[in-house]
């Protein structure tokens, strides 16, 4: 598997130790690693791309036997105390590029050659010796890190877990997932989410023929707030369509008191609220150099109050009108 893999991409992929197991995962084999590591080459040389402490793969018993160069297919995997490192540099080069080029990729850029001389140092057209037939999988106490130098903006997910369900190896599926995790994110210097607690339980319609993903039944969990959203991503070849609405399924101003630090809003279930708190929103467009969906959120509350139980004041009369807009899709018209 290593050496399959090390043909494929323009990088390292490495591990301290294997163990192959016929009962962890009955009537098939798993194969558990420790250490997973995959460095970059130049441009990122060097540079940790991901590192896991453990991982296992299940993969049907007969494939245990193959030789260099047959097909393998994975049926599931779990990965523990992963850290993934994405970075794109000032002059867009990105880090987790390192898929080698086909013939096809490479014939396109010497498309200038005559066609009586064939380019020798091309590499021969060769399809993937791995498939996923994945059923399920598993991330646990790991952290990812997106750095966009050129974008300006850094994403980060920590403490997260993450599970799914569903038939990776169709065209046209349907996956449910779990997600907890701490979120960051900061963009041309100003900070939106810093650690704060996140919960996504998502099913998602993937189409892998038009690399889009669909939104089907969805519900997340920003610190305490709920929101539930539809829509669309899809992926092309020189940017991100992004198609979402969200909106609070509830009305309760304890909507408000949610959003606020957990230290500062203490235990909302037993605080008395009046009025309503509505957050509802769409993001609309592309997703590219110079480009982000267009969006309009509203956030409203009407004659609304509030009153802990251990203290004999409430906060009453509470009015709130709010929108953030962007119709351009520019991030500097926000």
């Amino acid at each position: 598997v290593k050496n399959t893999v090390n043909k494929n991409i323009n990088a390292k992929f490495d591990f301290a130790d294997a163990d192959v197991s016929l009962i962890r995962n009955f009537l098939n084999a798993s194969v558990a690693v420790e250490d997973m590591s995959l460095i970059n080459n130049a441009p990122f040389e060097g540079d940790t791309l991901v590192f896991a402490k453990k991982a296992n793969i299940s993969v049907p018993f007969m494939q245990i036997f193959n030789k260099e160069g047959e097909p393998y297919s994975i049926n599931s995997f779990t990965i523990d105390g992963a850290v993934v490192n994405v970075l794109v540099d000032k002059d867009g080069n990105a880090n987790y590029d390192i898929a080698k080029e086909t013939a096809a990729s490479t014939s396109s850029n010497t498309a200038t050659k005559s066609d009586s001389t064939p380019d020798e140092s091309a590499p021969e057209a060769s399809n993937s010796n791995v498939s996923f037939s994945v059923q399920k999988y598993e991330i646990t106490n790991s952290r990812i890190k997106y750095f966009d130098e050129k974008g300006k903006m850094y994403f980060e997910l920590d403490s997260l877990n993450h599970s799914g369900n569903g038939d990776l190896s169709a065209v046209k599926s349907e996956l449910d997932t779990e997600t907890s995790a701490l979120i960051s994110f900061d963009m041309d210097s100003v900070n939106y989410f810093n650690r704060n607690a996140i919960n996504l339980d998502a099913k998602l319609g993937i189409d892998l023929a038009e690399n889009k993903y669909t939104f089907l039944e969805n519900k997340a969990i920003i610190n305490q707030l709920e929101l539930v959203f539809d829509g669309f991503v899809k992926l092309n070849d020189d940017n991100q369509e992004v198609d979402i609405s969200f909106k609070t399924p509830s009305s309760d101003f304890k909507n408000f008191l949610a959003v606020i630090p957990k230290e500062y809003s203490k235990d909302i279930a037993n605080v008395q609220t009046t009025g309503d708190f509505v957050v509802e929103g769409k993001l609309n467009g592309v997703v590219d150099e110079t480009h982000i969906p267009a969006f309009n959120i509203a956030i409203t509350s009407n004659n609304a109050s509030f009153k802990y139980p251990d203290l004999s004041q409430a906060v009453t009369n509470i009015t709130i009108d709010t929108k953030i807009a962007n119709e351009t899709g520019l991030l500097e018209n926000t």
